[in-house]
């Protein structure tokens, strides 16, 4: 790259900087759009309504979503017992393991697996009623048939619930 193209961004960028400074108006590259009003959240304890899986997911998944808007944005948390501007809450509906391909041969033996966890969460956005939301999110972590899913099972929910706290992030604060 050379010194003028790179110079000419940094001309271009500066104002918008300025800009933002000036009006309180925030930009960000990261895709996250919050009315500067906001300023807390509150994540009520998920709970697990699946009739499998490990009995700290529910646990997990808060503590997850929790930290995970912590680290992206500048929100604080609502005082204990309090709603914040945006609330989340919510259950973990799903837990199911599913053969996902057959081996070949008599037997009939499983090749993969595949670990789904659904996740429902409702959003209340306090200021925009319009953003507020309830839906389920599904991932899944495919592993090899040989194993059974506790042997996989903490590598498995970390995976899920990382892209399913993603997921919900995305549909509640980016605005694409």
């Amino acid at each position: 790259m050379n010194k003028t193209f790179k110079f000419s961004r940094i001309l271009i960028l500066l104002p918008l900087f300025a800009l933002s400074a000036c009006t309180g108006v925030r930009f960000t590259f990261s895709g996250v759009n919050i009315d500067p009003a906001i300023k807390t959240f509150s994540v009520e304890q998920y709970t697990n309504e699946a009739s499998d899986g490990p009995p700290t997911m529910a646990f997990t998944f808060t503590d997850d979503l929790t930290q995970y808007i912590l680290r992206n944005t500048s929100l604080t948390m609502a005082p204990q017992g309090l709603k914040g501007d945006l609330e989340f809450s919510g259950a973990i509906t799903g837990y199911r393991v599913t053969p996902v391909s057959p081996g070949g041969g008599e037997q009939q033996i499983t090749e993969q697996q595949r670990l789904t966890i659904t996740v429902k969460t409702n959003f209340i956005n306090n200021f925009d009623d319009e953003k507020s939301f309830e839906q389920g999110f599904s991932f899944f972590y495919d592993f090899p048939g040989s194993q059974n899913v506790q042997e996989v099972e903490s590598e498995a929910v970390e995976v899920i619930f990382e892209q399913i706290v993603y997921d919900t992030f995305q549909k509640a604060l980016a605005d694409w």
